[in-house]
């Protein structure tokens, strides 16, 4: 679509000019993920870890191995925004398959595309634009087969992009069970033999769940342990439960919280106005009985509401949003992105509502447009997601030793935690290959026992890694100063460079 094509062009210039696109401390380490894979002390894909999905930055890899494209982050743009505009493509067909009226699916369609949300993580390294597009392949494939019981190959491609979702991001994988349930549900509605019902259910999961299956296998072959995605000490998991410690975990163990955390984050996302109108259109699309499969769609379309509510619930992930966050808490902005994947079900809904307006279509469509814009402009309602980039926990963080880094860094290599994001890889024009972080084996260990055996640099935050193991230990910390300089000192990071080099 034109129109999707030259709103990505825009807003990925726009934000390239502003430097939004790492504006995120993950969007950076995404592109690192990629990059490592084909450049760095010990390359190759078990650079890839086991706690994102490994799929986006896959898709990256070709793209990062120009230093250029990896160091702008436009690696990451190309990945997202063309993402983008195969989900604006497929929101119009989507919609064509659920109402039948190309005027309402070029509206859904329209209303996806001009969300600043949308706009802004399609132009960055993040992963949510991947998971949208096939998230999206993967629902009008199986709604079609769904709809035409005799469309077997569109169950094989449901299948296909179900498989991509689910190595792609978390959500995926709940998606395509909630899926393979429905499948058999309305197989058995339909009167199927159980041997028929068994082979469709095959059909569809054995691509479906094939990425989950290798995901646990990939965890178990580098890691010993199938799960230390969700229990190792960089899992998700982990993180929440430092949040808990300190009783910032709000929607823990609450329901009523958890739901109002998602839904705000997700109206905060979708624009207050077009999310009234999508609520409208949900249940009128719910009421009218002639929308013979609308259970199934609403159910599919719905389904990252319950995935980040049960997360929340079970402290699996967490939000912090201003309108809900307690003032006392140390952050009141973080992961509000993760209502974007409620755009998507929204668009579709809104456009749903004006099915039936003939001579008003137009009007009415403009005065919600009008109406939303409104209140961006007049700064009652903000881009959340930007906004949580720019100023919230997730932010990437810019101290003055990144700059002076890029000043005088000339040669070697470099040991620093890039787990605790001490600072910006890319910013400081260190040659990925030229980094001990915690993925390059041997050098990672070695230089904890001997660190001027690899390092010429040594870079250390208080409490990460590097300055728990060394200079809070006194035996280190004299060994440290035999071989090193302290050449930079800040409020919190510190900087050696090894002596005569």
């Amino acid at each position: 679509m034109a129109l999707a094509f030259v709103f990505s062009i825009f807003s990925a210039l726009f934000c390239h000019l502003n430097d939004f696109v790492i504006a995120y401390g993950d969007a950076e380490s995404h592109l690192n993920i990629a990059k490592r894979v084909i450049s760095c002390l010990t390359p190759g894909l078990a650079q890839l870890g086991g706690i994102w999905l490994p799929l986006p930055h896959l898709l990256m890899v070709p793209l990062v191995a120009f230093d250029p494209l990896w160091r702008s982050g436009w690696a990451g743009t190309i990945v997202s925004g063309g993402a983008f505009i195969i989900s604006s493509l497929i929101i119009y067909q989507l919609a064509m398959l659920i109402l039948d009226n190309k005027r309402v699916a070029l509206l859904a369609a329209v209303v996806f595309i001009a969300n600043p949300n949308v706009l802004y993580l399609q132009a960055t390294p993040m992963t949510e634009l991947p998971l949208i597009a096939f998230l999206l392949l993967n629902t009008y494939f199986f709604l079609k087969f769904i709809k035409g019981e005799k469309e077997v190959f569109s169950l094989i491609l449901a299948g296909f992009f179900g498989l991509c979702a689910t190595l792609s991001r978390y959500d995926g994988w709940f998606l395509v069970a909630l899926e393979a349930g429905l499948l058999v549900l309305s197989l058995v509605k339909r009167g199927q033999s159980p041997k028929a019902i068994e082979g469709k259910l095959i059909l569809f999961a054995t691509p479906a769940f094939y990425g989950i299956f290798l995901w646990l296998l990939w965890n178990f072959l580098i890691f010993q342990n199938p799960f230390y995605f969700t229990n190792s000490i960089f899992s998700a998991k982990s993180q929440q439960m430092a949040w808990l410690a300190r009783n910032e975990l709000p929607a823990y163990h609450n329901l009523g919280l958890a739901f109002a955390y998602y839904l705000t984050t997700a109206v905060a996302n979708i624009g207050l106005i077009f999310s009234l109108a999508a609520g409208a259109g949900i249940l009128l699309y719910l009421w009218r009985k002639e929308e013979k499969y609308r259970l199934i769609v609403a159910a599919i379309l719905l389904s990252p509401f319950p995935f980040y509510l049960i997360s929340l619930y079970l402290g699996q992930s967490v939000i912090f949003i201003p309108s809900l966050t307690p003032e006392t808490f140390e952050w009141r902005l973080f992961n509000v992105r993760y209502g974007v994947m409620m755009v998507p079900a929204s668009s579709i809904f809104f456009a749903y509502l004006f099915k039936k307006t003939k001579r008003l279509f137009l009007p009415l469509v403009g005065l919600f447009f009008l109406s939303q814009i409104f209140l961006y402009l007049s700064g009652q309602a903000e881009v959340i997601s930007l906004s949580d980039g720019l100023k919230g926990l997730s932010s990437a963080k810019k101290p003055d030793a990144q700059n002076w880094l890029a000043q005088h860094y000339d040669r070697g290599l470099v040991l620093l935690d890039d787990y605790a994001r001490t600072l910006s890889v890319i910013q400081t024009h260190i040659p990925m290959q030229n980094v001990i972080y915690v993925g390059t084996t041997p050098y990672w260990e070695d230089s904890f026992k001997e660190p001027e055996k690899y390092a010429i640099w040594i870079i250390m935050q208080k409490d990460d890694t590097v300055w728990r193991r060394l200079y809070d230990q006194p035996e280190m910390r004299d060994r440290l100063y035999k071989f090193f300089n302290k050449v930079y000192t800040s409020k919190e990071i510190l900087i050696f460079k090894r002596i005569g080099s």
